[in-house]
């Protein structure tokens, strides 16, 4: 374990040592060497090992496991806080924005508008904010921090509480990997909702077994707190709940038996699941952001067509730009690496317990509950996937992550305990193989970069401040287009999201961007392409999107260096404010009149 923290020493050195982000920066895996990754994965392992070590009976010191964890946790520290060793002002360039805009709200009007759906995260932000003097926009990543240890901290808790030692310290590598990715530096409701279901399923498990009344207390505050974090969370939790209730049916009845406990002064799923399904209605029934998107879900299964879904857009982009296959092979692990390995490892551990009545006469609520939840929402990012539903599959498929990393360590239990010899030592050796491609995956799917063909969500000082000065000293009339920034959710995160309409503050024409090549393929200016003058942003991620996105596809660029060299010498264009990473232009229309 001496080693182990040595590489955390160098780590941090490497951390203190790399200046800040100077401007936009693509990937953040670029902005270190490759040995830092290196000593980062190598870290991990090193932690993992100690932890699978005691699980197989090893040799180590009896409290060597505890200092694996604890390098573990220490390791994923410092890669979740990334985005403040770098500089950034704030990393989320979408959603996360307007959330900062409601707080900024809040703490100019005293009160959540009536718009603002999501609270909880508002108010704990602000609630620390004040607590530390620091700005809400550079503290609202924090809580991502927070939260992804806090997850971690308690999906170990749940295994202790529902597994017996050696099968949790089998499962303990699993459920403290970053299996969320990028949801772990999203500070947004939905990922940090979801990443508080062990905690939940950890107090009701508890309270089941400990028929504790604080237990029940804080199982009671939690549920309800999840409610208002977010409204598919909360259907999710009834799922799960669902789940649960099926199969301690299914237990009672004894179809499975199990070990199991005694039930009659316990909380069950039906009192929390009522609780929870009544602050849903009390609470989310009055916003029309809320209803209007149920709508829609119950249209698009109704109707006989229905939107673009993900696979269709998938299918799509491929046929288009027919990629290499290694570059497919390297989008699908970043991507999906996580997902695949540790569905395939439950489904594996489903097949092996339903295979034998011995098997699943042994199988226990809380593995029945975890193989039902884990089977559910499987199923369910299918229809995610291959329909419009508003959200995409990756929101199940979380869950079913979380489902599937509670059971990946008892398949390796259950191989380990009836193997011989030379079958332990087999299983042991895959055990390693298998975590030590989830570590490479998990740490290299953790933020948005081209490996997965996202861009990353920096902030830079010179968007805040461009933005600024854009919505101060334009011209309301005039149309604003827009390329690499989403410039109203920069006025959310600057002005708040209350007082006016997005129309009347940036024309609705804003999240239009420029036109392929500006337009030169067929005019001779950009102005010969508009009938009214308009403004035009360009900031430095729009500018290196495509030689940073796509080196290998240059004949897909819908903009280059040329265009950009171009446009500088455009006499329709006046380049009217620039500060290195941030450029507003006043294109003069040629058709006007």
């Amino acid at each position: 374990m001496t080693a182990g923290f040595a590489l955390v020493v160098a780590l941090t050195y490497i951390l203190f040592s790399t200046p800040s982000a100077s401007a936009y920066e693509m990937s953040i895996y670029e902005a270190y060497p490759w040995y830092f990754w290196a000593l980062a994965v190598l870290a991990l392992l090193i932690g993992h090992y100690a932890v699978l070590e005691r699980a197989f009976g090893g040799e180590s010191e009896r409290g060597a496991w505890r200092l694996g964890l604890l390098l573990i946790l220490v390791v994923e520290a410092l890669l979740l806080l990334l985005p403040y060793f770098r500089g950034y002002p704030v990393f989320g360039r979408g959603d996360v924005l307007t959330h900062v805009g409601q707080i900024v709200t809040i703490q100019a009007t005293g009160i959540a508008g009536q718009q603002d759906i999501y609270p909880n995260l508002h108010f704990l932000v602000l609630s620390f904010s004040y607590a530390s003097g620091v700005k809400p926009l550079h503290l609202i990543n924090s809580v991502a921090v927070v939260i992804s240890l806090f997850s971690l901290a308690a999906s170990f808790a749940l295994i202790s509480t529902v597994y017996d030692r050696t099968r949790a310290l089998l499962s303990l590598p699993f459920v403290t990997l970053l299996i969320g990715g990028t949801a772990h530096v999203n500070p947004s409701p939905y990922p940090q909702s979801v990443l508080l279901i062990p905690f939940v399923l950890y107090l009701f498990f508890k309270e089941q077994r400990t028929r504790s009344t604080a237990v029940r207390v804080a199982l009671v505050v939690t549920a309800a707190a999840m409610v208002v974090y977010h409204p598919l969370t909360t259907l999710f939790l009834l799922f799960i709940f669902g789940v649960y209730t099926a199969a301690k049916f299914v237990h009672d009845q004894g179809i499975l038996t199990g070990e199991s406990v005694e039930w009659r002064s316990a909380v069950g799923a039906t009192p929390v699941a009522h609780l929870a399904l009544g602050m849903f209605a009390a609470w989310y029934l009055d916003f029309s952001q809320v209803t209007g998107k149920i709508q829609t879900v119950v249209q698009t299964f109704a109707a006989s067509e229905g939107g673009t879904s993900t696979l269709e857009s998938y299918g799509s982009t491929v046929s288009q730009a027919s990629p290499a296959l290694t570059d497919l092979v390297r989008i699908g692990l970043v991507k999906y690496g996580m997902s695949v390995i540790l569905l395939s490892l439950a489904g594996l551990y489903a097949l092996w317990t339903l295979s034998s009545p011995d098997r699943r006469r042994d199988l226990g609520i809380y593995r029945t509950t975890f193989l039902g939840g884990f089977a559910l929402f499987a199923g369910l990012a299918v229809p995610f996937l291959v329909m419009d539903l508003v959200v995409g599959f990756g929101r199940p498929l979380m869950l079913a992550r979380i489902f599937a990393a509670l059971l990946a360590g008892s398949l390796f239990y259950v191989l380990y305990r009836s193997a011989d010899a030379n079958g332990k030592r087999v299983v042991q050796v895959g055990c390693y193989l298998v975590l030590a491609c989830l570590v490479v995956i998990s740490t290299f799917g953790l933020y948005y970069s081209p490996y997965a063909i996202e861009r990353n969500h920096q902030v830079t000082s010179a968007e805040l401040d461009g933005a600024d000065w854009t919505l101060e000293f334009r011209e309301p009339d005039n149309p604003t287009i827009q390329y690499g920034i989403n410039l109203r959710r920069f006025r959310d995160a600057l002005y708040g999201t209350a007082g006016y309409t997005e129309d009347e503050v940036i024309p609705a024409s804003t999240t239009v961007g420029p036109p392929p090549h500006f337009n030169y393929t067929e005019h001779d200016t950009l102005g010969a392409s508009y009938e009214e003058d308009r403004y035009m942003i360009i900031t430095r991620s729009g500018r290196i999107f495509y030689e940073e996105m796509y080196p290998d596809y240059r004949e897909f660029w819908q903009f280059n260096d040329g265009d950009y060299e171009r446009l500088e010498r455009d006499g329709t264009v006046s380049h009217v404010y620039a500060n290195g990473g941030y450029d507003t232009y006043l294109v003069n229309s040629t058709l006007a009149g």
